[in-house]
């Protein structure tokens, strides 16, 4: 392969076309391009086409060798040599550049890939190809929506966990609107994402959702949300419901959370300060009792003792340490015992917000102890909830949610993105071994 333009041609690597002319800008390196000359029929009669004149289409591609890359094409317009034809005109399309792009495929692939695999910022990719924000972003539609879309991206599921996210902050016109993620379990992926957290949106996607698929489901995973538990109802009665043990304690550490402040201003007259000894162990009063080493015990002790007249914030912490003790057995008849006198324990403490706890563990009892049944808990979600937050913070706020829930499920989804050469290794750490 001695012919340069050959060379060059393959340097494109976009079959069908040559390439007339190269030159180098400051900004930008330039390839004029175009089709090699074949006999053209008419799409609609199949007469041999006559070629009537060019128009030049400038496109973007991937960058060549650290240059920015701008193909223009001159692109052939035909015309029917037989005059009764409907067809009277057309251009030329190519494999390469979809209709009416500004991006070539594989440049709108890569663009698509940097935007949903490595959850980078719609406006970074567009800045680097030197195009606009909604010539990525129609990529990202074009090449992702059959990557979510596939149906084999969502296999069997038979764990399920549900939780929010929130999608849009609130402002004058709404309050904070929320998005539910629906998560396999077992996979750890993103299945789809429902704008809103109500019971109604949440049962609409299961109304939508294959009857013999949501037959599979054994388990589902959720929050102390009484709109997800509502929203399951009826297509999914089937499936045992567990209660995260992750949001199990947080309700109780809210509890006491709001005992320590309703008490720290009943008797000091003020919000927390960094002087009160109740402000003081606000930390050490969530941590685990066997957590805390004989210092931060006195100081836990001491504090109680200075700024807690009433004993109200210590039967709260009692009661905290009695919901976090259903979780330190794996026997489900233990946790079963210990759950029954966590709720009456609470039911009977004269602090309101204990006897609020009390009725929410009676509530929800059969979802506790389903935990220690089926071993099932919303920590992956948890765990993807914090990939689908980095897609928010790199999209600086979103106002399409269709445009968020794309993005979020091509980089939480599980899409099998398409595959990459992989080169060769041309050097490992110690050159000698190459030989």
């Amino acid at each position: 392969m001695n012919n340069p333009t050959s060379l060059a041609e393959t340097l494109l690597g976009l079959d069908g076309f040559q390439i007339l002319e190269v030159h180098e800008t400051p900004d930008e390196l330039i390839i004029n391009i175009e089709t090699r000359s074949t006999v053209v029929g008419c799409p609609a009669c199949g007469v041999r086409a006559q070629a009537k004149d060019r128009m030049r289409v400038d496109i973007r591609d991937l960058p060549c060798f650290g240059r920015p890359a701008r193909l223009v094409w001159m692109k052939r317009r035909w015309r029917c040599g037989d005059s009764d034809c409907e067809a009277k005109t057309w251009t030329e399309t190519t494999d390469h550049v979809p209709p009416r792009g500004l991006l070539t495929n594989r440049c709108g692939i890569e663009a698509t890939r940097q935007v949903g695999e490595l959850a980078r910022p719609v406006a970074g990719v567009a800045k680097e190809l030197g195009v606009c924000w909604w010539t990525v972003m129609d990529a990202v539609k074009l090449h992702g929506t059959p990557l979510v879309d596939d149906p084999g991206r969502v296999g069997k599921v038979t764990a399920l966990g549900i939780d929010e996210t929130s999608f849009l902050k609130a402002t004058k016109e709404h309050p904070t609107l929320y998005a539910t993620g629906l998560v396999d379990l077992n996979h750890r992926i993103m299945i789809d994402m429902v704008e809103g957290n109500s019971a109604a949106s949440l049962r609409s996607w299961c109304k939508n959702a294959d009857p013999k698929w949501l037959g599979e489901i054994a388990v589902v995973a959720t929050d102390l949300a009484e709109s997800y538990r509502a929203g399951l109802s009826p297509y999914l009665d089937h499936a045992i419901r567990v209660a995260d043990p992750f949001h199990v304690t947080q309700v109780a550490n809210r509890a006491l959370d709001k005992v320590r402040r309703r008490v720290q201003n009943e008797t000091l007259g003020h919000r927390g300060r960094k002087s009160d000894p109740l402000f003081r162990i606000r930390r050490l009063l969530l941590s685990g009792a066997e957590r805390l080493s004989e210092p931060g015990n006195e100081r836990l002790l001491l504090g109680l003792r200075i700024g807690d007249p009433d004993n109200e914030v210590h039967g709260a912490w009692l009661a905290k340490e009695s919901v976090r003790d259903i979780y330190l057995t794996d026997d489900p008849m233990q946790a079963e015992v210990l759950l029954d006198k966590a709720i009456i324990g609470c039911l009977e403490d004269k602090v309101p917000e204990v006897r609020s706890l009390g009725r929410t563990l009676k509530r929800w009892r059969n979802e506790i102890l389903n935990h220690h049944i089926t071993g099932a808990s919303n920590g992956p979600t948890e765990g993807i909830n914090l990939c689908v937050k980095k897609v928010k913070r790199c999209g600086h706020g979103f106002k399409s949610f269709e445009n968020y829930r794309l993005r979020v499920l091509l980089h939480t989804g599980g899409v099998s993105w398409p595959k990459r050469p992989s080169p060769p290794r041309i050097r490992t750490r110690n050159p000698h071994l190459n030989a």
